[in-house]
């Protein structure tokens, strides 16, 4: 064996072989690899898709909630109006502009997938930092908005209990004939013309309230707030979805 040199090749052999089986692993390792990361990349572009229609159901809330902070930031001024002119015009009308002061909308946004994300420990495991930031940066309006909100029910609450000191209100509709879980309330016209006097009367003691017409003031400085914010807001959503729209496109 000596003298055929076989030592030396069959060290030559040893060698490749485990040269080869090492290779072997390291390719198993890194399929093993490639496999995971991209298991862990389908969760991701499963939570991007889910985020990303949350996102455009906030955008449509949003719209909506500009929408309803209009029309209150319009019944308010309508009611300083009259209130400033101690003139009540229509019954009616004065019956619309309260009941869009007084039923009340919150935003609240779509964000189970952001929790379960958290949860769940996949936010951390996001690849796209930009992406991370700007959600978390969202997160943190939410919670301004939803603070914002808060005092806003607490200026409502003051409102309408001043406003219910003065003016029976339950008088102005007829129950029966409205359907209470879509907000559809209709007048008692009969009983309106027949007691308009009495009705006015209320009006023009409301409107020498001091309380109630300084929250009157509020609600539209709110509600003119709340426009403000939603309208600062929305770039932000759009960011996002920009961005989730590119990570989803290049699955």
């Amino acid at each position: 064996m000596a003298d055929d040199n076989r030592p030396v090749k069959y060290a030559r052999y040893a060698i490749g072989e485990i040269l080869l089986v090492v290779v072997g692993i390291l390719i198993a390792l890194q399929v093993n690899t490639w496999n995971e990361e991209r298991k862990q990349r389908q969760v991701e572009l499963k939570y991007f898709s889910n985020l990303k229609n949350d996102l455009l159901a906030d955008l449509q809330l949003m719209d909506m909630m500009i929408d309803l902070s209009s029309g209150k930031v319009k019944a308010a001024k309508s009611v300083k109006i009259k209130a400033d002119r101690d003139s009540i015009g229509s019954l009616y009308d004065f019956s619309n502009d309260m009941q869009t002061l007084i039923f009340v909308n919150e935003f609240r946004p779509n964000d189970n997938t952001y929790e379960e994300m958290k949860s769940s420990g996949n936010f951390s495991s996001i690849g796209n930092d930009d992406l991370k930031l700007k959600l978390m940066n969202l997160k943190k309006t939410y919670l301004e908005i939803a603070g914002a909100h808060e005092h806003l029910r607490y200026d409502y609450n003051v409102f309408l209990e001043d406003f219910e000191k003065y003016v029976d209100w339950g008088k102005y509709y007829d129950l029966e004939k409205s359907s209470i879980p879509n907000i559809d309330f209709r007048y008692d016209s009969i009983y309106i013309e027949s007691h308009q006097e009495i009705m006015e009367q209320e009006i023009h003691n409301l409107y020498k309230n001091k309380v109630f017409l300084n929250n009157i003031f509020l609600l539209e400085i709110n509600y003119t707030y709340m426009i403000d914010v939603f309208n600062k807001t929305k770039p932000q959503i759009l960011e996002i979805t920009e961005i989730l729209n590119s990570e989803l496109e290049r699955e």
